[in-house]
């Protein structure tokens, strides 16, 4: 066998023995570290086996897949798939959540396999069981148009999907703190601008709550929502048709803070208002959700918001996979993390009038 002959084909054992005009034996012994062969030949072995690409992890691995299908049992391969976005931004969200993924999977000896686009099917290696579990960051796309099935478990980060593990924050609590501080503060209306979500829906509902407590409310002609607002474009034309109605000659009609679904719309009406002539927070107030870093848009305030604690959510559903592989037929588990509120320097307190 020439050596470029390796290229496209699985070595073996006896591949090597009669490349090198050895035993089996021998072969499985130099690979082994074992006794019974001198240095020399243990090192000849060593290095056309490297040169083949002979992998003994790989051989055992796959003599293992070969008996527990006969058995009926699917070998694990200690390998998890990881979905998510923006990965290549370490501060934005998909790159802290990854962090967090990843730190916990190599606690747990597992690796990371990570796919950035399900592009309208699963993965490959998920459809071929090539991994034992995933953990999914849904996004708008693929909640509007069905979660795709999967043959292997997996845990949903933030969104709720019936039937699947979830790893969520505590939506409702932390956008009524929000609510509660803007009520504080003095603003009486205040807009919401957002996707047409679960999520968003689940914000707004926490928003008001907290601002009734005062006295406050967020009505619906200020509530802008649509699908995929999350992008500049739809965020922009949101924007664009609330600041209509702060124009509005109705002064009923104006509002003197927008909460934002997260912190990318939040920092985008901060420099909407700014087009418009307005200062933030003195001529109008602005809160997100999420805490995550302003590294798409630069030069902006410090914004009061809710923090994720999202390497802190990696984490968490790796080990909630990790225990789904244990306990296959357990009830569904859904673990609900805290979102702190952080007070920044975009809500003004407002003069009380008697």
């Amino acid at each position: 066998m020439k050596m470029n002959e390796y290229v496209c084909a699985i070595t073996t054992q006896q591949d090597l023995a009669r490349k090198l005009g050895v035993s089996q034996v021998s072969v499985s012994r130099a690979l082994r570290n074992q006794k019974g062969i001198s240095e020399r030949l243990r090192r000849r072995i060593m290095e056309e086996a490297e040169k083949a690409g002979y992998s003994v992890e790989a051989t055992n691995f796959e003599a293992r897949q070969m008996r527990n299908r006969a058995c009926g049992r699917r070998q694990r391969t200690n390998v998890i798939c990881a979905t998510v976005t923006d990965e290549d931004d370490p501060f934005g969200f998909g790159g802290r959540l990854l962090r967090g993924i990843q730190r916990q999977a190599q606690d747990g000896g597992y690796e990371v396999i990570i796919v950035t686009r399900i592009n309208g099917a699963l993965p490959k290696i998920v459809m071929r069981r090539h991994v034992d579990g995933m953990a999914r960051m849904l996004g708008d796309l693929e909640m509007a148009s069905g979660v795709l099935p999967s043959p292997i478990p997996w845990v949903s980060v933030l969104y709720d999907v019936p039937g699947v593990d979830l790893v969520t924050v505590d939506n409702f609590a932390s956008a009524r703190e929000l609510g509660r501080l803007l009520g504080q503060a003095g603003h009486r209306r205040v807009a919401f601008i957002g996707p047409d979500t679960h999520l968003a829906h689940e914000r707004l509902a926490g928003l008001r709550a907290g601002l009734v407590e005062h006295g406050c409310t967020a009505p619906d002609d200020l509530v802008f929502m649509k699908r995929f607002a999350c992008n500049y474009e739809p965020a922009r034309e949101l924007l664009t048709n609330l600041f209509s109605r702060r124009c509005s000659p109705e002064g009923s009609a104006g509002f003197s803070a927008i909460a934002a679904y997260n912190d990318f719309m939040a920092e985008l009406a901060v420099r909407f208002a700014r087009e418009k002539g307005l200062t933030v927070p003195e001529d109008l107030s602005v809160t997100g959700f999420d805490g995550v870093l302003p590294s798409r848009l630069p030069e902006t305030i410090p914004l009061t918001t809710a923090v994720l604690p999202i390497e802190e959510m990696g984490a968490a559903a790796v080990s909630l996979l990790l225990w789904r592989l244990d306990n296959p037929g357990a009830p569904r588990r859904k673990l609900v993390l805290d979102a702190p509120v952080r007070q920044g320097a975009s809500v003004a307190q407002l003069p009380v009038h008697p």
